[in-house]
């Protein structure tokens, strides 16, 4: 098989599937955005970014794959796809200009990388315009929006659609990311043919949709609204009829708001299929004072299950005008931390090896000047930890000292042991 049809045959599967998340909008979102987004008021076209999370990025993950769809009157008229992850001969992978925050830049001392390295932003509402704007320039091609999904999204939709089979070979929520990362890391020989595994995916997934009940069609909405919710779905712009019900951030927006915030951005480096294998534990503990000031100690535990050694590079966003006052590290490789201010933040970043079976961690202790508001009730004190999009879970241990001669009044997710698919609130409320 020449070399051409290799990388087609090996992302094939990943732009049928992808497929599926435009033909359920179809059915299930309101009949006039609806009726827009499927093409009955003109042309509509998406740039697809599949992500492959166990290699994860700021945005969520590895960018595997782009596909460029377009719909007209609620008809695909057009796909293209191109495998992007390391083949730097596609003409939709460019050397671009990165717009990387200066926690990324300072550390590394990069300005560019190619368009499938490019995601290095906080999250995906950062990243998308400028992915957009890249593509447009390799490409000469506008799109009306960019839609990202994750290994683990495919695996919940097929959960709720069932198998599939494709040239005799059964595909199932539980193989198919064993699957995908097969075909993205061979050469794809004896491979069946495009035109085939294109047909018999695409053909299999919409006659699914199409001929679903009503109870499966509303288990494909909410599992939409939930991968949504978790970061494994991800819609720029996050305006419009996309995940309305939800009331959620459907572009990944990591926003720091007007308390104590946590938000955790992991770039893997370099150690191949890892992340699905790692376990994240955050314990925090916040002293807080009288003058509503507080002392801060964040560990960020990673737990290799693996048995490869686990790269990361790790940077922990909080509050603007927090003050670092030490970093301790339990990791045998170990750089950092570097200390950057910029976007309403403060970001503590740090480059952690995690050898094969064992744990890692860096503990940050710093100060803050004000994380408690007051009102008739008592004192206020509030914490947001923000999941990082493409992450499946992590482990919360949260405490939070008083100042002396407080009195507790209310108390949500302090505590130990905690597991969270999704963003977490931690609230004290105290006199």
């Amino acid at each position: 098989m020449a070399m051409a049809d290799a990388d087609r045959s090996r992302v094939v599967r990943y732009v049928a599937l992808v497929a599926i998340l435009l033909v359920v909008a179809s059915l299930l979102f309101p009949v006039l955005d609806g009726l827009s987004v499927t093409g009955f008021f003109g042309d509509k076209t998406y740039l697809i970014i599949l992500q492959d999370n166990d290699e994860i990025r700021g945005t969520g993950g590895l960018m595997d794959v782009l596909g460029l769809l377009t719909v007209h009157d609620g008809t695909i008229t057009s796909l293209q796809y191109q495998y992007v992850s390391s083949d730097t001969r596609s003409t939709w992978n460019p050397i671009v200009n990165l717009d990387a925050p200066e926690s990324f830049t300072k550390f590394f001392g990069m300005d560019s990388a190619a368009l499938s390295d490019s995601n290095v932003q906080y999250d995906f509402a950062s990243f998308a315009p400028k992915m957009q704007s890249d593509f447009y320039n390799a490409t000469g091609q506008r799109v009306d929006g960019v839609i990202a999904l994750d290994f683990t999204a495919v695996e919940a939709i097929m959960n709720v659609t069932g198998p599939i089979t494709v040239s005799g070979e059964v595909i199932t929520s539980r193989n198919v990311a064993d699957r995908l990362h097969f075909d993205s890391g061979t050469a794809g020989a004896g491979k069946t043919s495009l035109t085939s595994l294109v047909s018999t995916l695409t053909s299999d997934l919409a006659r699914l949709i199409r001929d679903s009940s009503v109870p499966q069609k509303l288990a494909l909405y909410t599992t939409l609204q939930t991968l949504e919710n978790e970061g494994h779905v991800l819609i720029y712009p996050n305006q419009g009829f996309w995940f309305r019900s939800a009331g959620g951030n459907a572009a990944g927006e990591s926003t720091p708001p007007a308390a104590d915030s946590i938000s955790v951005v992991d770039t893997t480096l370099g150690t191949a299929k890892a992340d699905f294998g790692v376990t994240r534990t955050i314990d925090y503990h916040v002293q807080l004072f009288s003058d509503g000031s507080a002392v801060s100690t964040l560990t960020l535990t990673y737990t290799n299950g693996n048995w490869w050694d686990y790269d990361v590079f790790s940077t922990t966003l909080v509050p603007a005008g927090a003050q670092l006052v030490s970093a301790q590290n339990d990791t045998h490789a170990f750089l950092g931390p570097v200390v950057t201010n910029g976007d309403g933040v403060t970001a503590l970043s740090s480059r952690i090896l995690v050898s094969a079976n064992t744990t890692g961690s860096v503990t940050y202790t710093y100060t803050q000047p004000n994380v408690v508001s007051g009102s008739g009730i008592g004192n206020h004190y509030d914490l947001y930890i923000h999941k990082q999009a493409g992450i499946n879970s992590y482990i919360l241990n949260a405490s939070v000292q008083l100042p002396p001669g407080a009195t507790m009044i209310h108390a949500e997710n302090v505590g130990s042991n905690q597991v969270f698919d999704g963003d977490a609130h931690v609230s004290v409320v105290y006199t």
